[in-house]
């Protein structure tokens, strides 16, 4: 049995059997094998009609039989076993992950890490650093050699040394030579977390010991901390100014940009002129607009520009940067918001932000006390001597030996070397730098991890009710999905027999109250226009038909007129007053180059729209029908019952 069928037989075991406040008698619906007991269906009912206003809210009785119509559709995707297919237990799996993640976090540890990141927020951090790169490969003891350099370098200018010329004489950052390691301000989810935690807790005028981050070892100094500016959501024009820093060139790209100034001033449209004349093809096609940004995002004088600007809608100045001249449109200024205003933001950047590991190992520390967790470090030692070169290639392979050791206990249940040792052989290729001692190591902790993680998660469908239904949800959410849309959706889109002929039986329902028909004649020719004007209104016109008239026109090969079938609503303004043309036809109008009259043919009362002119509407309408006939079928393949007794006391509840 794979892996992944052993999880879709534990979740649908989960999905159809506990049960949370449910007695027998607590059953108040059952269609097919599946009974729904009034906790599911109050907490169902009162979730989705929370979710709307007062005049779409559903009384009882009308949503039983939407979800009555909703558990026909999931017990027939049942029955036809859609939630075996690879697809769908991938994408199941995919949102258990993801709802689990809330839950499998240490609260107290979240909220701190929530009000740290808050308050950071309130505040910016002027900074510069020095970069001491640790390479990938480096052994133990050539990273505590850099850490001492990096001592060796704090204490240069400890003693004086000023920080500017220590940091471009030493540091291994690629823009020191520009910016002397400064790095303006900045603030909470900026920096990667461990050089933000360091800024935040170093004080104004310091510098930090040593501080290890993915790049390296840095030290920081801190220049400044203010309250934050907020962020700003900006447009710009620019005018690029070239590299080579010709002077003439950059006073044409300047005249350029005061010309732009000027029309702007003349309350022309920004995004307009942005589109036509602005040089950062990144943003004109939007208008100029910027994504939203706070301090540090921009190049100082553009930011500083930007947040001068005081009100909405303001434009600076020309403002000159490294990449050419701006004009800066401000569209809206956010200040930090109180913490209930910023806490939904916060928690997204938390989630995708390195922090969220600690919040994580948290939870797993807790969980090992919690489960009698227990690591035989002698099996790991033992482990590394197995290990041998062939490691580094991929080709090194688990002993059966190893089966029989025990290596941890988690929750009443044993693990072995052997386990341990396919999370190696499953892990890419170590590099070279890495000794076996760190990487088995670093395998065991993956595994213990992963381990505990798996097993909380598959605890969390009987030890939490929340979770158990979410799930649920999800579950009968993508199942009513793909049923749907194999039995609704893409039937109707693709199927162009049935389509036709549900159209074909339903013409009265997409056919116009009356129905203009008549002629167009144009021609940019207003001599031979006249001519068929007076053709048209003449006792002889009246009798031709569109071929003869138009022959009447040909000469030597050419058509020096043209006309054009037109149909419509009486009621357009073209032709609403066809019921005072003389002889049927308009008189002779102009539009731009050309000339034209209209001629009355007829009104046609209830005639049909052609199919292609209707087809969205056709196509939901068929979609309507299908659903309608699917609904009858399935409420007579699938039994319904309804417990009104227990469906009384719920409406006297209510």
């Amino acid at each position: 049995m794979t892996w992944s069928y052993k999880f879709i037989v534990f979740v649908f075991i989960a999905l159809t059997s506990y049960s949370w406040a449910q007695k027998a008698s607590d059953v108040i619906l059952k269609v097919g094998n599946e009974e729904v007991t009034v906790a599911e269906f109050e907490r169902i009912y009162k979730k989705n009609n929370q979710m709307v206003d007062e005049a779409a809210k559903k009384s009882i009785d009308e949503y039983l039989q939407l979800f009555i119509n909703y558990k026909l559709k999931v017990a027939e995707a049942k029955e036809q076993r859609l939630d075996t297919k690879e697809a769908f237990i991938k994408e199941l799996e995919g949102y258990k992950k993801q709802l689990s993640q809330p839950y499998l976090i240490d609260k107290e540890t979240e909220k701190r890490l929530q009000d740290e990141a808050y308050q950071r927020l309130r505040y910016e951090i002027s900074a510069s650093h020095i970069l001491i790169a640790v390479p990938e490969k480096a052994s133990p003891s050539d990273t505590l050699a850099i850490y001492n350099k990096v001592l060796k370098i704090r204490d240069r200018i400890i003693k004086g040394e000023p920080f500017e010329e220590v940091a471009r004489a030493t540091s291994d950052d690629p823009s020191v030579k520009r910016n002397s390691g400064f790095l303006g301000y900045f603030t909470a989810f900026q920096m990667v977390y461990p050089f933000e935690n360091a800024a935040y807790k170093t004080p104004v005028g310091k510098v930090s010991m040593p501080v290890r981050t993915q790049f390296g070892y840095h030290l920081i100094k801190v220049h400044d901390l203010r309250p934050s500016k907020g962020q700003i959501k900006a447009a710009h024009i620019m005018i690029a100014i070239p590299r080579d820093g010709d002077p003439e060139k950059d006073k044409e790209a300047k005249q350029k940009i005061d010309e732009i100034h000027k029309r702007l001033m003349n309350n022309e449209d920004f995004a307009t002129l942005a589109r036509e004349f602005s040089q950062d093809p990144g943003t004109a096609r939007n208008g100029g607009e910027l994504p939203i940004f706070g301090s540090g995002r921009m190049v100082p004088e553009f930011e500083q520009a930007a947040f001068s600007l005081e009100r909405d809608g303001q434009i600076s100045i020309p403002v000159r940067t490294q990449f050419g001249w701006h004009l800066i449109k401000r569209i809206e200024r956010k200040e930090v918001g109180s913490f209930d205003e910023m806490i939904p933001e916060i928690k997204q950047k938390l989630s995708r932000d390195q922090r969220a590991n600690a919040s994580r190992k948290s939870f797993i520390n807790t969980q090992k006390n919690r489960y009698n967790y227990r690591l035989d470090s002698a099996a790991v030692k033992s482990l590394v001597s197995m290990l041998d070169s062939s490691i580094y290639l991929g080709n090194w392979q688990p002993q059966d030996k190893m089966k029989n050791t025990f290596l941890f206990q988690y929750s009443g249940k044993n693990y072995t070397q052997f386990d341990l040792a396919n999370q190696i052989a499953r892990m890419p290729h170590p590099n070279k730098g890495l000794t076996y001692r760190q990487i088995v190591n670093k395998a065991c902790s993956d595994l213990v991890e992963n381990t505990i993680i798996q097993v909380e998660e598959e605890r969390l469908y009987t030890d939490n009710e929340d979770f158990f239904y979410l799930m649920k949800e999800y579950y009968e959410g993508i199942l009513l999905f793909e049923i749907t849309d194999m039995n609704v959706w893409s039937k109707a889109t693709n199927d162009a027999d049935g389509l036709g002929e549900f159209y074909n039986r339903n013409l009265d329902k997409y056919a116009w109250e009356s129905r203009y028909h008549g002629l167009r004649i144009v021609s940019k020719n207003e001599k031979q226009l006249k001519k068929a004007h007076k053709l048209a209104t003449s006792k002889k016109g009246a009798t031709l038909s569109t071929e003869e008239f138009l022959k009447k026109f040909i000469v030597k090969g050419d058509t020096l007129i043209t006309i054009l079938p037109v149909h419509g609503d009486p009621s357009d303004n073209a032709i609403k007053d066809f019921a005072k043309w003389p002889q049927q036809v308009s008189t002779i109008q102009r539009s731009n180059d050309e000339f034209f009259f209209h001629k009355f043919l007829k009104i046609v009362p209830n005639e049909p729209k052609p199919l292609n002119e209707v087809r969205g509407q056709v196509v939901a309408d068929y979609q309507d029908y299908l659903e309608s006939e699917w609904m009858k079928k399935l409420r007579s393949k699938h039994e319904v019952s309804i417990n009104n007794e227990i469906l009384m006391q719920l409406k006297g509840i209510n």
